[in-house]
């Protein structure tokens, strides 16, 4: 299985290829496209459109899940603990539960959550609104690029896959971890905070015992530091941001610097404090709420190559801060990219994130605002229809007329048969002068049979009636034979069976058998007559003698 995490940002556009071999996952590919400096929004929507037209137009997109993600600031979330764990219910549950919550029109938004943990029957989750506007511009541009998203989910959360177990299940737990089951006193709980500092703003997700519990963007970003070089030293954008990139650095100790570094130095550490203080706020209300204390601060993204960053941050926060490589467990193998390893581990965090969540199982899912209005624009259905729509219009139109003249057939058949049936009766009563008990089909039948069988019977005696009998054709033979001054013939047998008729005896000589078959060829059908062996025994001065032939008996065939 592939999935390919989109990850818009404000400077650049990030496309990371994660590929899932058995249980692990690694980054196959990724690419990144430079957006213009200082251009608008609607440019940087060309830019990305031409770009990732141009990388998935060369790709085999078949059997790969495209997830986006929809930038942190645009939601809204609040903690709610759930009286059940069956996530049906929640999901049904969060639009009222939210209603009082939100700025805006529960019927605008779409409603998801993501659960923290168990506690007995209870689930405590992240309850998150969208308004419906943001995700269909998401997925407008997900059309422009011409791909099919499966997945949106949101940035916050994008990001914490990489510092959760996201494949196991929520745990079930006996401490609340969102302390909102009552009023009484908890122990406090360790957090640790994880920032990914970018270029226009920075998101903070806060984890305790292994979970996410708290995460929103910081609107700061390292564009301000830029805005503030470009101004101060008269810099052109571009080269501001190279600047910040290459040259400039926070010292905690001034002694030894040039008057540039410590300009530059302290040009940074001015624009920080907008972000030290939403961190400090950030923290207080963490700690407030969840009754936590801030163990450490982790910090990834662009930024956070800058020198000595996590020293200041310690300084300033009085809290441990380091620089942290959430990527590791997906750089197992070599990554065929220009992109340097370091650059990879800062910045291409959020693309991996947004990646896994097509990896997710039913037991912990993602995220997915793809539901309700917009369920049916990004499905298999609407392809599935696209394609086989018109045939199964004429599948299903032909089969409301097949039922259509079923019905009617039905009906037709039964009127005929009513109708039948009473033509019957008529007809057997006024032709075949039947009773009224035997005016039916079953009657009818009988007296076809009983006049059918008398016809053949009537046909058969009609054939024989002027048939000539054996005493007939005795009586031709005897009549045709030499009378006795010509011949003295003895017949001894004779046979008439059907119209072969066999006669056998003794006569003086040959002569007189010569002149039996002349008398008796005018009798045959065919004028011959045979002469056939004869079983008849010798007698002295006599000769035996067998003859057969056909005659007419009169049968009419």
């Amino acid at each position: 299985m592939k999935a390919i995490g989109i990850d818009l940002g404000e400077d650049s556009v990030k496309i990371v290829e994660l590929v899932q071999n058995k249980k692990n996952l690694t980054i196959q590919s990724i690419f990144e496209k430079k957006l213009s400096a200082q251009s608008s929004q609607h440019d940087k929507e060309i830019e990305s459109i031409e770009f990732l037209r141009s990388i998935f137009s060369q790709a085999d997109l078949t059997q790969v899940t495209f997830v986006m993600a929809i930038r942190q600031e645009k939601a809204t979330i609040r903690k709610k603990v759930f009286p059940f764990s069956d996530r049906i219910k929640i999901q049904k549950s969060l639009s009222f539960e939210m209603e009082e919550d939100i700025p805006f029109d529960p019927d605008m938004c779409i409603f998801d959550f993501k659960t923290i943990q168990y506690v007995g029957n209870s689930s405590e989750t992240l309850s998150i609104a969208i308004p419906k506007t943001h995700i269909e511009k998401i997925i407008s541009l997900a059309k422009d690029f011409g791909i099919e998203l499966k997945i949106v989910t949101l940035e916050g959360f994008a990001f914490a896959n990489l510092i959760e177990d996201w494949w196991s299940a929520p745990p079930v737990s006996e401490d609340s971890l969102l302390n909102l089951n009552d009023g009484q006193a908890k122990s406090q709980k360790s957090a640790e905070i994880f920032l990914n500092i970018g270029h226009k703003k920075t998101l903070l997700c806060a984890k305790i015992n292994s979970r996410m519990v708290f995460t929103r963007s910081l609107m700061w970003g390292a564009d301000f530091i830029i805005q503030d070089l470009a101004g101060r030293y008269q810099l052109p954008y571009i080269e501001a941001q190279k600047k910040l990139q290459t040259s400039a650095s926070l010292y905690l100790k001034k002694a030894d610097l040039s008057f540039e570094q410590v300009n530059v130095s302290a040009l940074i550490e001015k624009s920080l404090r907008d972000l030290i203080r939403d961190l400090q706020m950030s923290f207080l209300e963490i700690e407030s709420e969840l009754n936590a204390s801030i163990a450490a601060v982790y910090f990834t993204g662009g930024f956070s190559q800058l020198p000595n960053l996590g020293a200041y941050l310690t300084q300033q926060l009085e809290v441990s801060c380091n620089s942290v490589n959430l990527m590791g467990n997906y750089m197992t193998v070599p990554i065929n990219t220009p992109i340097a390893e370091n650059k990879i581990i800062a910045q291409f965090g959020t693309a991996v994130g947004i990646a896994i969540e097509a990896f997710k199982k039913p037991k912990n899912p993602s995220l997915q605002f793809l539901k309700g209005d917009f369920l049916n624009e990004n499905s298999f259905i609407k392809n599935f229809w696209h394609d086989w729509g018109k045939l199964l219009q004429v599948s299903a139109a032909a089969l409301v007329v097949l039922f259509t003249w079923a019905h009617f057939r039905e009906s037709f058949t039964l009127d005929l048969n009513d109708k039948g049936s009473e033509v019957i009766s008529v007809k057997a009563k006024s032709v075949a002068r039947l009773p009224k008990k035997q005016a039916n089909e079953k009657g009818v039948k009988k007296y076809i049979t009983d006049h059918k069988k008398q016809a053949q019977e009537m046909k058969a005696l009609s054939q024989v009636s002027n048939m000539n009998s054996a005493m007939d054709i005795l009586k031709k033979i005897s009549d045709s034979s030499p009378d006795k001054a010509q011949s003295k013939i003895d017949v001894n047998h004779i046979s008439i069976v059907d119209d072969t008729v066999k006669i056998s005896g003794y006569a003086n000589s040959p002569r007189e058998v010569t002149l039996l078959q002349t008398k008796l060829a005018a009798l045959s059908s065919n004028n011959k007559i045979s002469e056939e062996p004869t079983s008849l025994g010798v007698m002295p001065n006599r000769v035996s003698f067998s003859l057969s032939f056909k005659t007419d008996r009169g049968i009419v065939k």
